[in-house]
């Protein structure tokens, strides 16, 4: 009687075709035009990608700079900052839009808590309270 495959014996399939097809490709990529064909073409995509990421975050850098106006805020939401007294677009820039949101309109203010960071169902390890758009406190769990 033949043996049943189990999830495991899928997943090692699955990986080993996820790294032998590329492996195979490049072999026969490389036989086909040269190594040393090869290694240009590979150098001339990773300073591709490198340049693709540069272009990118100095049209971030101008974007925020004609945004702001404050090097010192752009810096900051560059490195990915959160600090009290940041409005929420601030906020928004820095770390992206959160995983959820707590909503809570009081009788002269209204207040939200912006999770990040999901650590399982209905846990975060990031929390920023918001007072009418503006950061005024925040706890983040380790672990």
């Amino acid at each position: 009687m033949a043996r049943r495959k189990s999830k495991n014996d899928a997943a090692l399939i699955g990986v080993l075709l996820l790294i032998g097809i590329p492996i195979w490709i490049v072999s026969r990529i490389t036989d086909s035009i040269g190594s040393t064909a090869a290694i240009i073409a590979v150098v001339l995509i990773i300073a591709g990608v490198v340049f693709y990421f540069v272009q990118k975050r100095a049209a971030r850098l101008a974007y925020l700079r004609a945004k702001y106006g404050n090097e010192s805020i752009v810096q900051r939401i560059m490195r990915r900052n959160y600090w009290q007294g940041q409005t929420a677009e601030q906020l928004r820039d820095s770390l992206g839009n959160p995983s959820a949101v707590d909503k809570n309109l009081l009788k002269t203010r209204k207040r939200e808590v912006w999770k990040y960071q999901p650590a399982g169902v209905n846990r975060y390890r990031l929390r920023i309270t918001l007072d009418d758009d503006v950061v005024a406190g925040y706890g983040h769990k380790d672990s």
